[in-house]
Formats: structure tokens, sequence, C-alpha cells
């Protein structure tokens, strides 16, 4: 876990889109953004469809941290996945997510690579049963093609996330919820 968090702290910063961890960086992430596209296993299967993340900025005691809602529907019915992500200090964009409630035993680290209004990547860390990959998140869940093309050009441009771009695989969306 230390080599990777080196790995990820050798990395981190290549993109400036982003100035810094503070409070100004959680809340452009908050709100509904849908997986476009995704390098992880889970998210890749077939009955799973219509992801989106959900980031509310939420103090917890004296730290401002983000709490999260993964909404999928799986087979048909909807499922959700909760947790809290708190700013790892010290490494910038960087996140520690935790799961809450019957995901409390699960952990996970992720930087926010890039962000801008329409769009967001995710990088994220190897864990025991997912490895290290990107989510691609936009803000409309039917994301057009020239947005897509401009998102993969920056992903191509960025040396921290290009060579997980051959693993992405389109998240499908459904036309209602």
């Amino acid at each position: 876990m230390l080599l990777q968090r080196r790995k990820m702290n050798a990395r981190v910063g290549v993109e400036p889109n982003i100035d810094n961890v503070a409070d100004d960086l959680l809340l452009r992430m908050e709100g509904r953004w849908y997986l476009a596209y995704s390098g992880c296993p889970l998210w890749q299967k077939p009955e799973i469809n219509t992801v989106s993340f959900n980031f509310h900025p939420r103090h917890l005691g004296e730290e401002l941290v983000l709490e999260d809602r993964v909404e999928y529907i799986k087979n048909g019915k909807m499922r959700f996945r909760l947790g809290f992500d708190y700013p790892v200090e010290g490494i910038f964009n960087t996140f520690r997510w935790k799961g809450k409630g019957v995901n409390r035993t699960f952990r996970n680290h992720f930087e926010v690579t890039l962000i801008t209004e329409d769009f967001m990547v995710l990088f994220f860390e190897k864990t025991l049963t997912s490895p290290t990959s990107i989510d691609i998140l936009t803000r409309e869940r039917l994301a057009g093609k020239d947005l897509m093309e401009r998102i993969f050009d920056q992903i191509r441009n960025n040396e921290t996330i290009s060579a997980y771009l051959k693993d992405v695989r389109q998240v499908r969306q459904t036309q209602q919820l």
C-alpha cells in the first residue's frame, strides 16, 4: 500500500486543472455525476447499468469531507453504496474512501486527476477486489460524442492515466431511471 501511495504521489499534480485539495475541489465535485466509462470490472458487468456518483460536502467534526452515494441498476433493480471521501493530507487531490453501513469494511484511495464543469476523471488505486483503473464521469447522463472525444484527448495527454485508457469500457445508460 505504501508503495502504491508513493507511486500515486509521484504522479499527482501533473494536470494543471486543479490547484489544491482545499474546500473548492470538494465543492466542484458536489452533485451528481454519471459514469460514462470505467476500468473497474464491477461496473463493466452486463447486468449493471446507469451508474451515478452523488457527492455532498459534509462536516465530520472539524473536517470537511464528501459523503458519497453511488447508485446503479443491477438486474433491473436500483442499488446503492454509501461512503465518505476523506482528503489525504499531503497528497495532492487524493481521497481515502471509506464505506458506510454494509460497506464499512471496504476502503480505497483515489485521485481526482482531471475535473471541469462537464467531466471528471478519477484514478483508483488497486485493491484486493479491483485493479488500478480510471473512471470517466460526466454531468450529462448521455454524454455526446464531442465531449467524449475531448475527454479521451485529455486522458491521452496525461501521463498519470493514459496507460489505463485501454482498459476502460463504456457503461450502459438506460433511457429512463
